[in-house]
């Protein structure tokens, strides 16, 4: 599926307003399979998802404080036999992050920018399924590629809330403005902000399960 225009127009988006380091840490957690959990431990480097549906564009995946959901994706992807789980701790650095609603705006100018450079293309957006965000990965890869060579973003923070199939926003109680399921993720753009990573048992705790 082709996703970006090969000439993108200029400008890129609006120049960030609150481009800054981040100057603290997170803790991630990353779900994988036992024998690449063994290896990140070991030292192994963490490899970028590439697929066209990350929803925070390519990157290297986490959920902040939050093993558990690791541990849930990690069971869905490779079953409870071999399942793993490894905690991170993660420098933001130059953080996109989408809790701040100017970061938010500069993603809504990269959209625009995107549709009318594949309509001057003469090509269709992706779109977004339920739980793939063609879309969503395309916008935020087209932006990257815009501003990487002036404003290289570190990773990005985001927070996601899953629909329920069929009951739609996941509301604890009718107009709750609390959702269940709903956590922070993590994509990490440049390997170099995982400063140290370890086991993480099915608990939440540190180390390997007996």
């Amino acid at each position: 599926m082709t996703t970006t225009p090969a000439s993108p127009p200029a400008p890129a988006p609006a120049t960030p307003q609150t481009f800054f380091d981040y100057h603290r840490t997170v803790i991630g957690y990353h779900g994988t399979r036992r024998s690449t959990a063994q290896a990140l431990v070991g030292g192994a480097s963490f490899s970028a998802s590439t697929n066209d549906d990350d929803w925070l564009g390519h990157g290297i995946y986490f959920w902040e404080y939050a093993p558990q959901q690791a541990w849930w994706w990690a069971r869905r992807r490779y079953g409870e036999d071999d399942a793993a789980v490894v905690g991170a701790m993660i420098h933001l650095g130059r953080c996109l992050d989408l809790l701040d609603p100017v970061n938010a705006r500069l993603l809504g100018t990269a959209h625009t920018k995107l549709l009318a450079a594949l309509a001057a293309a003469g090509q269709k957006p992706p779109q977004n399924a339920n739980t793939h965000k063609y879309l969503d990965c395309a916008v935020f890869n087209y932006m990257f590629a815009l501003l990487d060579d002036r404003y290289r973003y570190e990773s990005v923070r985001a927070v996601f809330v899953p629909l329920q199939p069929r009951k739609g926003m996941p509301r604890l109680w009718k107009r709750s403005g609390v959702f269940e399921g709903g956590h922070i993720q993590i994509s990490v753009r440049d390997p170099r902000n995982i400063l140290a990573v370890w086991s993480v048992r099915k608990d939440g705790r540190y180390g390997k399960d007996p």
